[in-house]
C-alpha cells in the first residue's frame, strides 16, 4: 500500500509556480478587486499581504481562478485548531495552505463536473471537486457559497471552509487504486464528507474486487452499483465517525455513519461482519483506512423505511445547514438514533442549522398542514 510523500511549498516556490513578468496596463484582479475589495476577507486579504502572494494575484498576465474563504471561515479553522487569526498567520506552511486555494486556469462555476480531481498552485495535494444534484459546488469539504466574481485575470469563488492539503480518507483510497470505491464516494456525493480535515474516520474500504463480487451477487455490472438507490446509505455503513485502530478493536458491535452497526469479530483474524481485513491501519490526516475484501450491506428493510418521499434534504451528510427542496415543509423535529428529539422548530428559508448537533446519524420529520415527511440524515 502505497504512502504519498508531501513536501510543503517554499514561497519561491509559490512565486516561481504562478509569477509572472508585469509591465501591462493596469486591468482589475482577483486581489484588489475581488479579495481586498471585500469586507468579508480580511483574514485572507492579510494572510495574502503576509506571504507576499498579494503581488503574484495581482499580475494582469496571470489565470488564476481563486476559492476564497470568508473571515467566518477562517475562525472556524481557527477555532478547531484552538488557535486565533494570530495563531493562524504563524503557521510555518501558511504559504502551501493559501496555494492550494488557486488555480493557474479559470473555472467558472459552470465548468465544474462531479468528482473533478484538480491541481492547485501548492503541489502538495490535488482538491476534489464536488456538483451535487442541487446544484451546489465544493471544494473538499468547502461549499462555495457565492461564485463567479470575475477581474480581468480571473475568477474568485466565496467557500464557506478553509481547505487544507492534507491527505484524507479519500486520498488513501484514490493513491492506492480504489477505483470503484472512489466512484461510489463520488456518485453518492460524500466527497465533501470525507475530504474534511477536521473529521475524523475510521473507513471499512472494499477492494475492486470486492465490488466486482456484489455486482456479480445482484446480476449486474458496476454501473449497476453505482446506480442503487440506496448507495450512499451502503457507503456510511463502512464508515466510523471516530478512529479505530486494529489493536482498538474489540468484539461485538460498531455504530456506523449510517446509524446501523458492524459486527466485529476477532476469532479468527478481523472479520466485521461477512468480510476479512485485509489490510489494516492504512494512516491518513483526518482518520485510518482498513481494507476488507467485501462490501458490506446494510439490512435494507432499515434503508427502506427511511426513505424520504416528495422532499430531499441536502447536503447529506451535513456539516452546518441541512437544506430542504420542498418550500411549503414548516416544521421540523430531529431525534437522535436512540428516538429522543434533540431539537425541533420552523424551518426557516428552506434551512435548518444542525451546526450544534455531535457527529452521527438523525432521524428527521418534517411537516405542513396537510402532510409529513420523515428522512434521516448524518452530521460530521
Amino acid at each position: 500500500m502505497k504512502k504519498k510523500l508531501f513536501k510543503l511549498s517554499s514561497k519561491a516556490i509559490a512565486f516561481a509556480l504562478f509569477f509572472l513578468p508585469t509591465g501591462l496596463s493596469a486591468q482589475t484582479n482577483v486581489f484588489d478587486d475581488v479579495i481586498a475589495a471585500s469586507p468579508n476577507h480580511t483574514y485572507l486579504e492579510a494572510a495574502l499581504i503576509q506571504e507576499g502572494l498579494d503581488v503574484a494575484l495581482q499580475n494582469p498576465a496571470g489565470t488564476f481562478t481563486v476559492f476564497a474563504p470568508d473571515d467566518s471561515a477562517f475562525n472556524a479553522i481557527a477555532a478547531a485548531l484552538g488557535t486565533n487569526i494570530a495563531g493562524l498567520l504563524a503557521l510555518p506552511n501558511l504559504t502551501d495552505i493559501l496555494t492550494y486555494h488557486v488555480l493557474g486556469s479559470i473555472v467558472p462555476a459552470s465548468a465544474v463536473t462531479n468528482g473533478a480531481i484538480v491541481q492547485p498552485l501548492s503541489l502538495t495535494n490535488t482538491l476534489k471537486l464536488t456538483l451535487t444534484s442541487a446544484g451546489d459546488v465544493y471544494v473538499n469539504q468547502a461549499k462555495v457559497t457565492t461564485a463567479n466574481l470575475t477581474a480581468s485575470n480571473g475568477v474568485v469563488h466565496v467557500v464557506n471552509g478553509v481547505v487544507a492539503p492534507f491527505e484524507t480518507v479519500v486520498d488513501v483510497a484514490i493513491d492506492n487504486g480504489f477505483t470503484s470505491l472512489t466512484a461510489a464516494v463520488i456518485t453518492a456525493e460524500l466527497l465533501p464528507a470525507l475530504t474534511n480535515p477536521f473529521a475524523t474516520l475510521t473507513v471499512f474500504a472494499p477492494t475492486d474486487a470486492a465490488f466486482n463480487d456484489l455486482a456479480t451477487t445482484l446480476g449486474t455490472n458496476l454501473a449497476g452499483v453505482l446506480a442503487l438507490p440506496n448507495l450512499a446509505d451502503v457507503l456510511l455503513y463502512h464508515v466510523v465517525g471516530s478512529q479505530v485502530l486494529s489493536t482498538a478493536l474489540v468484539n461485538g458491535p460498531v455504530v456506523t455513519l449510517n446509524g446501523q452497526s458492524v459486527t466485529i469479530d476477532l476469532t479468527s483474524g478481523v472479520m466485521v461482519n461477512n468480510a476479512s481485513v485485509t489490510m489494516p491501519d492504512v494512516s491518513a490526516d483526518n482518520g485510518v483506512v482498513h481494507v476488507i475484501n467485501r462490501v458490506l450491506l446494510p439490512s435494507l428493510a432499515d434503508v427502506s423505511e427511511l426513505s424520504v418521499s416528495d422532499v430531499e434534504l441536502y447536503p447529506n451528510p451535513s456539516i452546518d445547514v441541512i437544506k430542504i427542496s420542498n418550500s411549503e415543509v414548516e416544521n421540523y423535529s430531529i431525534s437522535n438514533s436512540n428516538g429522543a428529539i434533540v431539537c425541533s422548530g420552523k424551518v426557516m428559508n428552506n434551512e435548518i442549522s444542525v451546526s450544534h448537533l455531535d457527529a452521527g446519524t438523525y432521524f428527521i420529520q418534517l411537516s405542513n398542514n396537510v402532510a409529513t415527511f420523515k428522512g434521516r440524515f448524518v452530521k460530521m
